[in-house]
């Protein structure tokens, strides 16, 4: 089955307010330079451990570079610099999903979430990109394009299904996918009691749909 092309308008998407870790990319691709946690706080206005900690996760992403001196540089564009919305970089669909995700759904439920760990059985700590303050809303958003054939996507949707679905600790498993409807809808017609609790949500532009 073919991939479905982004059901969220990509203009509106660039135009909405940018997260903080975006505008961190943007301040230091504009200076061309390395730049500490102390420069950044001021020069955007925000508490010093918050850009710490985003340029953490930033990094993680691979859209910084973090030196062992705590100066962050950005990782460089590809290709020749284009002319688009903001001037911000090209979106990337696999990265930008779940900032938008974490904007609708922390609005819609009234919970701040963001990128953190979670503990899995054992102790182990891993990241998800929806996790509330207290740990007890725990998500993942997920983007199917590019992920292969209808049956490489659905083996996606299993493997993510089974490793929220064992989170500890928390009231509310989720996942949200925002490409591919069809192919969620079919691994669901097949698969739905292997969910064990675990919510799946459908997120096109603002409009949030419960599938399961």
């Amino acid at each position: 089955m073919p991939p479905s092309p982004p059901s969220w308008p990509r203009s509106e998407y660039l135009l909405a307010v940018p997260t903080l870790g975006e505008r961190i990319v943007e301040h230091l691709h504009r200076n061309g330079a390395s730049l500490d946690d102390g420069e950044l706080a001021e020069a955007l206005g925000v508490h010093r451990p918050v850009i710490a900690e985003t340029c953490r996760q930033l990094e993680a992403e691979g859209l910084v570079v973090r030196n062992i001196a705590g100066g962050t540089r950005p990782v460089a564009r590809p290709g020749p610099a284009a002319s688009n919305v903001l001037d911000l970089p090209p979106a990337n669909p696999q990265l930008t999903f779940p900032a938008h995700a974490r904007r609708v759904l922390s609005a819609r439920w009234g919970s701040t979430l963001q990128r953190r760990t979670a503990v899995m059985p054992g102790g182990e700590a891993r990241p998800f990109e929806l996790v509330s303050g207290n740990g007890r809303i725990v998500g993942d958003a997920v983007w199917l394009e590019g992920r292969g054939d209808a049956e490489a996507k659905w083996a996606t949707i299993a493997e993510a299904v089974l490793i929220v679905g064992h989170v500890t600790r928390a009231d509310r498993r989720f996942l949200v996918f925002g490409q591919d409807r069809e192919v969620v809808g079919g691994w669901l017609s097949r698969y739905r009691l292997l969910l064990d609790e675990v919510e799946v949500w459908y997120l096109d532009g603002d409009r949030l749909e419960r599938l399961a």
